[in-house]
Order: structure tokens, then sequence, then C-alpha cells
């Protein structure tokens, strides 16, 4: 059975939800509007003239656990780019990165399809149409389609080519469409939800932490995660963090959110700088430890400071084990045996 995507579990069942605006949301300018004693820092942030956001996402970074689990990123990160497979057949392990990707993202929504069985149809170019009558293949081809595309906008890694980015709206609902489409080409959502947020008392077809905003409050969150996403300069992996938290939390579309979450923490970590190579496969560790997913995101639904730090440290892991996975797919490539892993 296919759940594209059904989130991390039931949307009443996540951690107690703290609407606080000192808390995660308010933060990070995607607040409730509901106003308490927090409001109060806030204010006095922009008052001085500094954005909201950006000092959230400051003053998360600063927490000294987040300091830790940054150098120990920024180190793995460091080591990766060196590997030597890199310096000629960078292109070809960023193929292979979208495919293990597409992969491990499917198979955290239910949907398991090898690897070997995905090369087999991109090599053979059997993946144009959204729906092949394989409603597991349709997923996890759709991952890979908005994986590939993420590729297409990565500078060169040796050279001096950089894609334009499309801006953060176009961004979602391109990368919304490409994971969506085969939902909607198989009947399982409408095509007018296909690349447009929900609006209005639209609710979300999936679960989550917490209870999906809706009406004002939801247009408040998805204007705060397009800032985040264009804000700058502004701290890479806390910002990526909450960028995938905030999809999860706010469901901005009516299904597909935590897959299009996990691949915008691909694109934000590469346009960022924090893993320029674009070979991490982050998207394994929810898949082997969905358990710990669903608790890391209810407690940043919580609203609290120690909430927000425990997501940002799960998504750092989560970082590091893609970079492991990169390293296995570097050493695969350099070997050339990487299309039978």
């Amino acid at each position: 059975m296919v759940r594209m995507s059904v989130g991390i579990g039931p949307s009443a069942a996540g951690a107690p939800r703290r609407h606080d605006r000192a808390g995660a949301a308010g933060r990070l300018g995607v607040s409730t509007g509901r106003s308490d004693p927090g409001e109060d820092a806030l204010t006095e942030t922009v008052e001085s003239g500094a954005s909201p956001a950006l000092e959230a996402l400051r003053s998360v970074a600063a927490d000294e656990r987040v300091r830790a689990v940054e150098a120990a990123v920024r180190e793995a990160c460091a080591e990766l780019r060196w590997n030597e497979a890199l310096r000629r057949r960078w292109r070809e392990a960023r193929a292979e990165a979208a495919i293990r990707g597409a992969v491990a993202s499917g198979g955290a929504e239910g949907a398991v399809v090898s690897a070997e069985v995905l090369r087999e149809h991109v090599a053979a170019g059997s993946l144009t149409e959204a729906a092949t009558g394989d409603p597991g293949l349709d997923a996890v081809a759709g991952l890979w389609r908005a994986g590939t595309r993420l590729v297409g906008w990565m500078p060169d890694l040796v050279g001096r080519g950089r894609p334009v980015v499309p801006p953060a709206r176009s961004l979602l609902a391109v990368l919304h469409r490409d994971v969506v489409g085969p939902l909607a080409a198989g009947g399982r959502v409408g095509l007018e939800e296909v690349g447009v947020p929900r609006a209005g008392w639209v609710r979300a077809r999936e679960g989550g932490p917490g209870t999906a905003p809706q009406g004002e409050e939801l247009e408040a969150r998805l204007a705060g995660l397009v800032g985040l996403l264009e804000a700058e300069p502004a701290p890479a992996l806390v910002r990526a963090a909450i960028v995938h938290a905030e999809m999860l939390s706010a469901r901005p579309f009516t299904a597909g959110n935590a897959a299009v979450g996990r691949l915008l923490v691909r694109h934000l970590l590469v346009r960022d700088g924090v893993e320029p190579t674009g070979t991490a496969v982050c998207d394994l560790y929810p898949g082997r430890v969905p358990a710990a997913y669903a608790e890391a995101a209810g407690a940043y639904a919580s609203g609290t400071m120690e909430g927000v730090v425990a997501w940002v440290v799960w998504q750092a892991e989560a970082v590091l084990v893609g970079v492991q996975e990169a390293q296995r797919l570097c050493r695969a490539v350099q070997a050339g045996t990487w299309r039978a892993g």
C-alpha cells in the first residue's frame, strides 16, 4: 500500500502543541497570530531593525548543542567534498544520489521499490508518464523526477556553471507537482491540488505533528515558509531543518508535504554551501528510524525552544547518515560498481 504522503503520524497524535510566539513558530515568523508574553521579545527584535525570522534562526544556531552538531556536519561534508570520485565523476554521483534518495524517501512513505528496479526504468527511459500501472513505482519515480530537477539546479562541482533557481513559491510548486503528480494520475488526489498550496479552510489529507493550520494562520505559516526559503544570509543547517519541520507541521499542501520537505533539505544544503556535492542521501535516516522522525517532529511542533533544538539535532543526524551513504556511493562510482548496488 502506498502512502504518498500520509506524513509521519495521525494528525492529532503529535506531541501537545503550545501556541506561544516565544516557541518555534513565533520565533521563525510563522506564528499563529496569538498574542502572549513571548511577543515582547519579538517586538524588541522588530524595533531593533532586524528580521524576527533571521534573529530566531540565529538564536537556535547559537545553542551549544546545535553548534556541536553543525560542526560535525561541516567536517563530514568537507571530507566528502574531496572524495576522489568527485573530481571527474561528480555528475554520475549526483545522478546516483537522486536514485538512492528517491528510493529512500519512497520507503519512508510506504512505497518500496529497489534501487536496481528504478535504475533499470531510468536507463530504459520508461518513466516519461506519471502513471505506469504500478503505484509504488509511480510514487518513487515522482520523487526521482524531483530529485533530478534539483540536480539540474545545482552549481557545477567543477567549473563555474550556476543554473538559475526559481523563486520560493515556484520552487515549492514545481517540486510538489513532481512528487504528487503520480497521485493525481492515479485519482488519489484532485488535479486542482497539484502544485497549489491549501487556502482558507481546505484540510490537509495527511497527518503530521499537531493540528494543521487553516485560514489566516495557514496563510501566515505559508508566508513565513517562503520568507525562510528566501532569507539571506541565514544559518544554513538551521534554515534547512526549520523549512523541513514547517512542511511537516504547517502542511501547506493537501498531500506530499513530508517528501517535499526532505527534498528542500537537499536543495538548501547545496545552495547554502553546507554540502556542495549534492550527493548526501539525507532521506535515508527518516525511513530507518521513523519513530525518531515522528518524535523529533513532535518536539518541534510543541512550540518550545527545546523542541526546536531537538529537531535541528535530529536533522543534523540525518545529514550525517546521508553523508556516510554518499561516501559509499562515491566508492561504488569510482569502482564502477554502483549500478549493482
